[in-house]
C-alpha cells in the first residue's frame, strides 16, 4: 500500500494520545507520592497493587490504541486488495478516468464531447445520451460497484 494513502496514516491525535497514556502509566506505577498516595503507602500492600493496576490500565489504553491503528491499515490493505481482485489492478485509474471523461462531456467545444462520449461507452459498455447529467446520475448510482465492461461475468 502506498505511504499517501490516508487508509495507512497514523492520526496525529492517537500518535498524541499513545505517547500521553505510557507516560501516565510509567508515572502512575512509579512515582510514590501520586495524587496523594503516600499517605496510603504506610497502610500496606494494597495500595501498592492499585496504584500498579492503575498505571497498567493507562498502558494497556496505550496498546488498545496502536493496535486499532494497526487493524485500521490492515483492513485498508484488505479492502485494497479486494478491489483489485474485483475490479480489476487499475480500478482506481479507471473509475478516475470515468470521472475526467464525464466532466468532457460538459465542454464547450463538440469534438471533446464526442471524444468523452465514445470513450465512456467503450469503457462502461453503456450507451447512454450525449449528455453529462444522465451520465453522473448513472455514474453515482453505480460507481461502488462498477466493473470494466471486459471485467463484467455476464459479457
Amino acid at each position: 500500500m502506498s505511504t499517501s494513502d490516508p487508509i495507512g496514516r497514523v492520526p496525529l491525535s492517537d500518535r498524541i494520545a499513545v505517547l500521553l497514556l505510557l507516560g501516565l502509566g510509567v508515572w502512575v506505577i512509579a512515582a510514590p507520592g501520586f495524587l496523594g498516595w503516600d499517605y496510603f503507602r504506610t497502610r500496606g500492600l494494597g495500595l501498592l497493587v492499585l496504584r500498579i493496576l492503575t498505571g497498567f490500565l493507562f498502558l494497556f489504553y496505550a496498546v488498545a490504541v496502536v493496535e486499532k491503528n494497526r487493524l485500521r491499515r490492515r483492513l485498508g490493505e484488505i479492502h485494497e486488495a479486494m478491489n483489485m481482485l474485483l475490479y480489476g489492478r487499475n480500478y482506481r485509474r479507471d473509475r478516475e478516468a470515468i470521472r475526467i471523461l464525464i466532466r468532457g462531456l460538459a465542454s464547450r467545444e463538440e469534438e471533446v464531447r464526442r471524444k468523452a462520449w465514445e470513450n465512456l461507452r467503450k469503457l462502461t459498455g453503456r450507451d447512454f445520451a450525449l449528455d453529462e447529467k444522465v451520465w453522473r446520475s448513472w455514474w453515482e448510482a453505480n460507481e461502488k460497484r462498477f466493473a470494466l465492461k471486459s471485467r463484467r461475468p455476464d459479457d
